[in-house]
């Protein structure tokens, strides 16, 4: 190919990079290891394990992907759950853990429809306040017409002439 048959690349736009995902800080401290149980011989012994199994992740009340965002190291051939692998992750990951967030997101919530159903009782109470008025109103105008009407009713009597 000579020189005049190559085509000349278009030149393209430069895009502008992508932001990151935002992913919750990382908690302090390194992660904690996982611990597992080992026959040796005849004794059960602890000792540290590749990484913590996916039951003790979720255990925990995190996800795979904040996991693997923060640096733990998931082994998801193993099938214990051991209650203090699950313990350490709680502590470790406690302070940003995305079920805290979404509680004090949920309590806000549940704060605004406290404060809604308030203002809801109070309208409710002035509106009964008021149909209570205008039933009282309506009673005596009802009791005015029906001794209007009785009064119609009443077959008149002619007056005696005294003797």
């Amino acid at each position: 190919m000579s020189s005049r048959q190559r085509k000349k690349k278009p030149e393209t736009t430069s895009k502008p990079a992508k932001s990151p995902k935002k992913s919750p800080m990382l908690p302090p401290g390194r992660p904690p290891e996982a611990v597992v149980m080992a026959r040796r011989r005849t004794e059960v012994v602890t000792r540290q394990g590749r990484g913590f199994s996916v039951e003790e992740v979720s255990g925990a009340g995190l996800t795979l992907g904040f996991a693997s965002r923060w640096g733990l190291r998931v082994d998801p051939r193993r099938r214990s759950t051991l209650e203090a692998n699950v313990n350490s992750l709680k502590r470790w990951g406690s302070h940003q853990a995305p079920e805290k967030k979404l509680e004090g997101r949920v309590r806000k919530v549940e704060e605004e429809l406290v404060k809604v159903e308030k203002e809801v009782k109070k309208e409710a109470a002035e509106v009964e306040k008021e149909a209570a008025k205008v039933k009282k109103k309506v009673k005596k105008e009802t009791t005015r017409a029906e001794k209007a009407v009785k009064a119609r009713a009443k077959p008149r009597t002619k007056k005696k002439p005294e003797d």
